[in-house]
């Protein structure tokens, strides 16, 4: 039939592909130096600095003949034998190329084809690696400069307590009423201060140094319950608790962030209320739990708002606390690769759900 598509329509269709795409032959299967170029793409031609008349029909070892050089690119070839081989496609993930012309990291995959035939899908992601390490260098600077920053606060704060404890000593009960006021109001103040300074640390330090366990998420939950014993039980607090299930994750950070969502639940009530806390989880193209309370609910123009550092929505004299509670819990969710958001009506509660990918 004239429709049916012809080996130059397949060759340019493959050329203009925005990744690369190889094909080769091993004519020897237990013979790693009998791989052949059969057809390379634009982006493969230009990554090798290559021309098709250089590559076409000839062996690598002809060709590229550093690859058999060093272990990197032995891996890769042996894999390509492998593939050709038992029929199972590999992908290599991040491989290193290099000749006298051009190094790069690349994204590669091995792909059967039939006896003897596989081809190869790779992207140069040397840039995004470059940016990736640059983020982290970044990133670790700048927790080193809060570290340094929270200690060195902590000091004039420690002389600022030291003197108002001093001057307490000595004056106490000679102080009239305007002046206690002002001393309550400056040790306050210095005790949130620290309060804050201390969050600081602990999210700056958040899963830095650790490996991710298994996690049984209902002794997770007994765990969090008896820390917060006194205060579910001066509350009244009833909970209802699905069965949870086992996942990979950050024990400690996890167990922060059911505690803070839970105490959260908690502590925001109108008086006179009985706190309602309900954990459930869903399977859904990965873990989706929700902690659902009865409390005095989230207003819309504030819902974005909420996860930031330090924001508090209500004054101390109401609600106690220094507003870093949620963006912990989003910075322990993101440290999963999950997601975290809510639902809420003022006076009748919020839902909370995040997502951790099994």
């Amino acid at each position: 039939m004239k429709d049916l598509l012809n080996l130059e329509i397949l060759k340019n269709t493959f050329d203009d592909l925005p990744v690369g795409v190889g094909i080769f032959k091993i004519e020897d299967i237990n013979d790693i130096k009998s791989v052949r170029y059969v057809f390379m793409n634009k982006v493969v031609l230009y990554e090798m600095r290559k021309t098709r008349d250089e590559v076409f029909g000839k062996k690598i070892i002809e060709v590229a003949p550093e690859a058999y050089e060093h272990e990197g690119g032995l891996a890769v070839i042996e894999t390509y034998r492998k593939v050709a081989e038992t029929g199972e496609d590999v992908n290599l993930g991040l491989v290193e190329y290099s000749n006298e012309e051009v190094a790069g990291t690349y994204e590669c995959s091995v792909h059967h084809i039939q006896d003897n035939y596989v081809y190869v899908m790779l992207r140069n992601v040397t840039e995004l690696e470059q940016k990736k390490i640059e983020l982290e260098r970044k990133n670790k600077e700048l927790n080193q400069y809060v570290s340094i920053v929270s200690h060195d606060l902590k000091d004039p704060l420690n002389s600022i307590t030291i003197v108002l404890q001093l001057i307490e000593r000595e004056y106490a009960g000679r102080l009239d009423d305007k002046l206690d006021k002002f001393f309550k109001y400056l040790t306050d103040s210095t005790t949130r201060m620290r309060t804050m300074i201390t969050e600081l640390l602990d999210f700056n330090s958040l899963g830095q140094g650790k490996e991710k366990t298994s996690i049984d998420c209902n002794e997770l939950i007994e765990n969090v319950q008896n820390d917060l014993g006194a205060k579910i039980k001066n509350t009244q607090t009833n909970f209802q608790v699905e069965t949870l299930p086992i996942i990979n994750g950050y024990k400690t950070e996890l167990r922060l962030l059911f505690q803070n969502l839970i105490s959260n639940g908690i502590k925001f009530q109108k008086e006179g209320t009985t706190p309602n806390i309900t954990l459930s989880v869903k399977n859904e193209n990965g873990w989706t739990f929700s902690v659902q309370d009865n409390g005095i609910g989230i207003a819309e123009e504030n819902k974005d708002k909420i996860f930031s550092m330090f924001q508090r929505l209500h004054s101390t004299k109401e609600y106690e606390g220094s507003g870093v509670g949620l963006a912990h819990c989003k910075k322990v969710v993101e440290l999963h690769n999950g997601k975290i958001w809510l639902d809420s009506e003022l006076g009748k509660g919020t839902t909370f759900y995040f997502s951790i990918p099994q």
